[in-house]
């Protein structure tokens, strides 16, 4: 048997975690720049806020309401994320983190430790509370896909109080009747009215499908989920995950950037960001591309749109590197190529491709060697900054008080990474 553990509202449950008297108002947290809402309570939910949904057209709901506001604080989040993350490996050996509020848990093989899946779960969600103080939500089946299923209905019947176990065939069956293909994992718009257009509206209905028109229609992928609604497993637990295979760093400004200065310094900060999660994961990249872009959406004084433009540049790498002094100096050149004055502009990013294990370190007769002397340095910064916090050790050219970094008005504080920001008992 597989479990799904998702996390209730997780952005918002982490603010309320450690205020509680945001229990029962309605509470919204904000994406980069405080531009789009992201996370909503249910209170926030029964006022019509939307996912997705503008800042700027809740704004007039927010005093009336006493809407209270958090910009992301993905420093809490992300903790939070992986003290839960080991809360649920005390339970069982094989957590697969699926995301920041997700994990799938292995329950196979455990049936003489825990009789009872449901008192188990159970258990969970009574500890992660505790502990975490987290409300969580977990779904129980033979497969990934119908554990999914099963976790979908248990957040919408309170009455199943925060666990379902889908085992029973005839249960199944009645639940898949009833379940919007729309809504099943991996299943896009694409896919969804082709399903519609062929008469197929519920996950039951796709179950029943031939292999050979699945296979057609939906590919290899398609014929795993097939499998999956009828009980068999095609989705392994990814126990370790696997290498990204892209590595991207692109936030917007906070405001509107006209210079090249203060845009090369936000690419050596962000460069140096993509090198610190390329040297965390052993790779190296063979291949780097600078963009920036204005904003296509602003307009000039008089109404009219404003001047646009937008631009990108590859490089190939001599030899693949890891290291941000030697990734930074590919990338100003790249940006210098590329950036035309008498524009304000939104955003500037590095993605770094072409990745390689750290260790394949290839010579060259015709090519300069990578510089192993850098790539130490830069590792001895890493434990530096892991030991002492975040940008201790930086290069000069990321800048000190920096004026572009993105918006974040209604910041919380970063409870359990900071000490000046633990909570004090009085």
């Amino acid at each position: 048997m597989i479990a799904l553990v998702d996390a209730n509202n997780f952005y918002v449950s982490c603010e309320r975690s450690f205020n509680p008297a945001l229990e029962g108002r309605p509470v919204i947290v904000l994406s980069n720049n405080d531009g789009n809402v992201v996370a909503r309570s249910p209170e926030a939910k029964e006022l019509g806020i939307k996912m997705g949904q503008p800042f700027f057209e809740v704004e007039g709901l927010i005093s009336e309401h006493k809407i209270a506001v958090f910009s992301s604080n993905y420093t809490l989040y992300g903790d939070m994320s992986a003290r839960i993350m080991s809360t649920l490996g005390r339970f069982v050996e094989e957590v697969e983190v699926y995301s920041i509020d997700e994990a799938f848990l292995n329950l196979k093989g455990y049936e003489s430790v825990y009789p009872d899946l449901v008192d188990l779960a159970q258990k969970i969600r009574a500890t992660i509370a505790k502990w975490q103080r987290i409300p969580v939500s977990i779904g129980i089946s033979h497969t990934k896909t119908l554990a999914k299923i099963a976790n979908w209905y248990v957040k919408r019947q309170p009455a199943q109080n925060g666990v379902l176990l889908l085992s029973d065939p005839v249960d199944i069956d009645a639940r898949l009747q009833e379940f919007d293909v729309k809504e099943l994992w991996g299943i896009g718009h694409r896919y969804t009215s082709l399903l519609k257009r062929n008469g197929i509206k519920t996950a039951w209905q796709l179950r029943q499908c031939p292999n050979d028109w699945v296979r057609q229609h939906m590919t290899v992928n398609g014929l795993r989920l097939v499998y999956e609604l009828r009980g068999t497993p095609c989705k392994m637990l990814e126990l370790e995950p696997a290498p990204k295979k892209a590595i991207c760093t692109a936030t917007s400004f906070g405001r509107l950037v006209p210079d090249l200065k203060d845009m090369t310094e936000a690419l050596t900060t962000y460069v140096a960001r993509a090198a610190e999660k390329l040297r965390r994961q052993h790779s190296s990249a063979g291949v780097i591309t600078v963009f920036l872009h204005t904003n296509r959406y602003r307009r000039s004084p008089n109404g009219e749109p404003a001047k646009q433009y937008y631009n990108s540049r590859t490089v190939q790498l001599p030899h693949p590197s890891a290291s941000t002094p030697e990734l930074v100096g590919y990338a100003k050149a790249a940006l210098t190529s590329i950036f035309q004055p008498g524009y304000l502009y939104q955003k500037v990013g590095v993605i770094l491709t072409g990745l390689v294990p750290d260790t394949h370190l290839q010579k060259s007769f015709f090519q300069a060697d990578p510089d192993e002397n850098l790539l130490k340095l830069t590792r001895i910064v890493d434990k530096l900054n892991t030991r002492y916090g975040r940008d201790k050790v930086r290069l000069a050219g990321q800048g000190f008080s920096p004026t572009w970094p993105m918006k974040q008005k209604y910041l919380s504080r970063c409870y359990t990474t900071r000490w000046s920001d633990i909570l004090q008992a009085d």
